[in-house]
């Protein structure tokens, strides 16, 4: 069991209790101001089990005791997040992991004893450290004087991850032995516990570590954990002078949970933790920078660098600590206006914070991105706030704002290293942020599925309508024709404003595909303003949009077959999202149009999306092309657009413009979709291009002019169609056709040789309003509520009849995801039914090996206490060998001495001598057996004492070997007992059983010498 002492402690110096009912030590008072955690090591995943007063604080049994009984019953299992300080002078905190509100502290000094439970037990998972504080009773003790009595309690805490564990203990034991300010000489002292427990500690992880190293060295591969997950804690903090004129730094407000008051002109530290939770662990190396931008999804040219004060690994080894230093007055910071400007009320601004991390094993640095909000506060010569909320002056004080955090998931896989990066282990496959998860989230949410590209009630394949974004489009180029654009864009580059000669052949043969993306620009005149246009994106990107559901809805159904495209939540759709919002911010009047996605996904594919705002700002505004104009709400622009493409089809087409009049086919009814999208929603990629090299030199007459292409181009089919044809060629047939460039080549080159006269268009534009204003004049106002009527009533029959489709498309979809969901359910229930019958057979096996468990510990004992015994009993038995052996030889002996002794007389007495000593006793003839015993002559010879003496040793020792006797038949029914209850150690059993063999025949021999002593007993007590 791993233990720390805190030998700093003073249990003299105690908390004093305020409710005498309290179960728990007293906590500290929250303080005011949010507690500065940056000098603590947090450590999640940490369960609060209870506490239980203890009568000795020290003690390992007590401790072990309650651990068991409060891990078994405890109901209280609150999961808190540890916060333990680097000093002796902190505090430890328990912390809400939701919401990292303070729930209890104690003072270090306070703590007495740490230590966690016995290892390869139950509560190997479990910890403990006990506190000491003064109760409200008082006891006088035997010199009259009065005293507190002093109560000991134990915070008893489970950890699943044992290697947590020891780092807890570890901290504790560094805050135990660190003092900030002069600590006193017993706080000096390092107990020897804490090496010792640490060293313990150290050992069990490296015993475990090496088991199993053996078992995981040869799946290394397949252990391998590629997700890792990132906590990052993030704090702005201020100078600021008090009042005696020193200069401190303290932590900004926050009225809510990720926007910060940040005060204009003042200078400003900006610290980040970063701590790995999850995965395998990653060794930081060092902060390659810290930087900070306006805005979000920001470039890397648009974020600066920080002045790095301080970084470095946390005391656990596990968090690394950046801070930087950020005067909003530098030159260096110039360019981030909108972070020293006061906000509107109620207004936030958005900015990022980069964290540029060099892991060991990957080559190229890691950069984590943060972004949160910030409120600009304009202040005055008293460091008063001129321009706060009246709601966050008045609720300010009350709130309780937690530590900014946020997470990272990071994916890594293993690579080989190569030559030019010999060190390199891994590569990083991807890296977000929980805040973009959970907007990327939010988008594949609200984001509408594609919808099917057949018509409906129609399952023909010729049917089949081209998705937008269809369509390969080659790089490649001949060598003539890329030095003849680079001889344009030398001159043109040279003068924005004056287009090169030669330009307008160039064009209408085709723009390069690699430079398409500057050529645009040049032809829209995109390029000046370049920094202000800029700033003015990122900055509405930081404004709300009121059209923010309709774009999302959107997303999905632009461009669908391009890959830049394709992906819900992907960069493509990200960067259409964030153009289409920025600009609906920017044209309150126009806000967001359908049509207008396909344009901004058009110039997405060639150029950067601060790049694609300028042109398309252009495409809107600009006096050639007004496409703002015919996006407002009331589409007036574009009716009068469809009018200046009726007369044009009347004055070029006559045939087709006689057709269409006699099967009532409107212009709006196929050209609507063209002029919105600029032809780009259904026809191929190809000619899409095409279309806006030759749009963005001309204007809008090349939209009238590839209109009357495509009609004329394909009059032959069109006037062999009917209603239901034509509509249908115009859907399917026509996009389809034009899947072949050469068809493309051809249809751009007939739209270039239609000649448009500006003049008679602006004539037909102006025919138009005149003849709305002469009909809205002869209208009488029923009229115009009938014709608005017949409008509307049309109107709603097409959106009812939409409606019914995608009412059908609903249903089937509704219904295949019920048959999925039961589908899904059938096997829910089916595997959860097998993971209760495995947990069932798992439970009885564990059962059953406790118990075998059990009873084979319970008859190793046993045998191991029999073994024991006769042990003891052998070596009694051999005793009782050495004593009878002595005692035979000394009667020997003695018997020696006597037949010596006789020899002696009967060879120097005289012959009466001799006849009275071998003369035959009477005693002798009258002994009713008839026999006659030598011993009974020797005994009358020989002395008393030493006939006394051999009597005395011949009971003594028949007593012993009765005893001895007594203790083999025990011995033999210890052994008949132990035979029968242990058959799984039958070797040791033979061995028993051979020893008794062994001493069988000794047995017997004893008996009859106890048999004999006993008679010779008797015969010596007659005589």
């Amino acid at each position: 069991m791993a233990e720390v002492s805190n030998e700093s402690s003073n249990e003299n110096d105690l908390i004093p209790e305020i409710n005498s009912d309290e179960n728990a030590s007293h906590p500290i008072p929250e303080p005011k101001s949010r507690p500065d955690l940056t000098k603590s090591v947090l450590f999640h995943g940490v369960t609060y089990l209870g506490s239980t007063s203890v009568a000795t604080p020290r003690s390992e049994e007590e401790l072990n005791k309650n651990m068991a009984i409060l891990n078994e019953q405890s109901k209280m299992n609150i999961d808190v997040t540890l916060c333990v300080p680097d000093n002796a002078d902190g505090v430890v905190r328990l912390l809400d992991p939701q919401t990292e509100g303070e729930i209890s502290s104690y003072l270090v000094s306070q703590i007495i004893f740490c230590a966690r439970g016995p290892s390869n037990s139950p509560l190997a998972c479990c910890w403990a450290f006990t506190t000491s504080r003064r109760s409200t009773s008082i006891n006088q003790n035997l010199n009259g004087k009065t005293q507190q009595e002093i109560l000991y309690q134990c915070q008893i805490f489970r950890c699943e991850n044992q290697d947590a564990i020891y780092r807890i203990l570890l901290s504790f034991s560094n805050a135990f032995r660190r003092t900030t300010n002069n600590p006193p000489s017993n706080a000096r002292r390092t107990t020897s516990l804490i090496s010792h427990a640490i060293q313990a500690t150290v050992s069990q992880l490296q015993q475990q570590t090496s088991l199993n190293g053996s078992q995981s060295s040869a799946t290394q591969q397949q252990v391998f954990d590629g997700a890792i997950k990132f906590r990052c804690f993030f704090d702005i903090k201020e100078e600021n002078i008090d009042s005696k004129g020193n200069l401190t730094f303290n932590s900004v407000s926050r009225p809510e949970k990720n926007v910060f008051n940040l005060r204009k002109n003042h200078r400003k530290s900006v610290s980040v933790i970063l701590q790995q939770i999850r995965g395998t662990p990653m060794n930081i190396d060092r902060c390659f920078g810290l930087l900070l931008a306006q805005g979000r999804n920001v470039r890397a040219s648009d974020m600066q660098l920080l002045d790095l004060e301080t970084m470095g690994k946390g005391d656990d080894a596990r968090s690394y600590v950046v801070r930087g230093y950020w005067n909003p007055l530098s030159r260096a910071f110039k360019d981030l206006i909108h972070l020293n400007e006061e906000t509107p009320k109620g207004a936030r601004v958005f900015f990022t914070v980069g964290l540029d991390i060099v892991i060991n094993g990957i080559s190229e640095p890691v950069r984590f991105l943060i972004e949160a909000k910030a409120r600009i506060i304009e202040t005055s010569r008293s460091n008063d706030t001129t321009s706060q909320d009246i709601g966050d002056t008045i609720w300010s004080s009350f709130k309780k704002v937690t530590q900014f955090t946020e997470e990272f998931d990071m994916i890594v896989k293993q690579v080989s290293p190569t030559s030019s990066h010999p060190d390199q282990i891994y590569e990083v496959v991807s890296l977000e942020s929980k805040t973009e998860a959970e907007r990327r989230s939010k988008l594949q949410r609200l984001s509408s599925t594609i919808p099917t590209n057949k018509t409906a009630g129609d399952d023909d394949e010729s049917d089949e309508m081209i998705i937008s974004g269809f369509g390969h489009v080659s790089k490649e180029c001949d060598a003539d024709v890329l030095n003849n654009w680079n001889e344009i864009l030398m001159k043109w580059r040279k003068n924005y404003s004056e287009r090169p000669s030669g330009l307008q052949n160039l064009v209408r043969k085709g723009v390069p595909e690699a430079l398409r993306g500057e050529v645009w620009q040049l032809l829209a005149g995109s390029v000046t303003n370049e920094k202000e246009m800029i700033d003015t994106y990122r900055l509405l990107l930081t404004k709300e949009s009121s059209s923010d559901r309709i774009i999302i809805n959107d997303l999905n159904r632009t461009f669908p077959a391009h890959e830049y495209f394709k992906e819900q939540g992907g960069i493509g759709q990200e960067s259409l999202y964030k153009l289409s919002r920025a600009y609906s911010v920017r044209d309150d009047e126009v806000g967001y149009c359908q049509g207008v996605s396909f344009v901004i996904a058009t110039i997405l594919i060639h150029m950067p999306e601060e790049q694609a705002f300028m042109l398309l700002c252009k495409l809107m505004e600009d006096e050639r092309y007004l496409l703002r104009e015919m996006y407002k709400a009331n589409f007036e622009n574009l009716q009068m657009k469809f009018y200046q493409l009726n007369c044009l089809i009347e004055e070029h087409l006559p045939d087709i413009y006689a057709h269409f009049y006699d099967l009532k086919v409107e212009c709006h009814m196929f050209a609507s979709q063209w002029f919105l999208t600029l032809f780009t929603a259904k026809f191929p990629l190809y000619l899409v291009f095409r279309i806006m090299d030759i749009f963005l030199y001309e204007g809008f007459t090349a939209i009238f002019a590839v209109a009357l292409a495509l009609l004329k181009c394909n009059q032959k089919d069109l006037l062999s169609l009917d209603f239901e044809g034509v509509m249908r060629f115009f859907r399917v047939s026509l996009p389809r056709k034009y899947l072949c460039e050469d068809h493309a080549d051809e249809l751009i080159q007939a739209a270039c040789s239609t000649k448009l006269n500006l003049k008679k268009l602006k004539r037909y534009g102006t025919e138009f309003f005149a003849r709305r204003a002469e009909e809205e004049q002869k209208q009488t106002p029923l009229q115009r509520l009938e014709v608005d009527n017949k409008r509307l009533t049309e109107s709603c029959m097409r959106s009812e009849f939409e409606n019914e489709m995608l009412a059908l498309e609903l249903v089937n979809d509704r219904i295949k995801l019920k048959e999925r969901v039961h589908q899904a359910e059938d096997q829910i229930e089916n595997l959860t039914q097998e993971l209760d019958a495995t947990k069932y057979i798992v439970r009885q096996s564990e059962e059953l090996a406790i118990r075998l468990n059990e009873q084979l510990q319970n008859v190793r004992e046993a045998f191991r206490d029999t073994c024991d015994e006769l042990q003891q009993a052998q070596k009694s038995i051999y005793d009782y060998k050495q004593i009878c052996s002595q005692l035979n030889n000394q009667l020997d002996k003695h018997k020696e001495k006597y037949v010596q002794k006789m020899d002696y007389i009967q060879a120097n007495c005289c012959e009466s001598c001799k006849t009275l000593i071998y003369s035959p006793s009477p005693t002798n003839l009258s002994t009713p057996d008839g026999e006659t015993s030598t011993e009974t002559n020797f005994s009358s010879i020989i002395p008393i004492d030493i006939a006394n003496r051999l009597h005395r040793v011949e009971i003594e020792l028949a007593e012993k070997k009765l005893a001895l006797t007594q203790a083999l038949c025990d011995n033999q029914e210890l052994t008949r007992r132990l035979q029968r209850s242990t058959s799984n150690v039958s070797d040791s059993d033979t061995i028993s059983v051979n020893s008794m063999r062994s001493t069988g025949s000794w047995l017997s021999k004893t008996v009859n010498s106890i048999k004999e002593a006993a008679n010779s007993s008797n015969r010596t007590k007659v005589n």
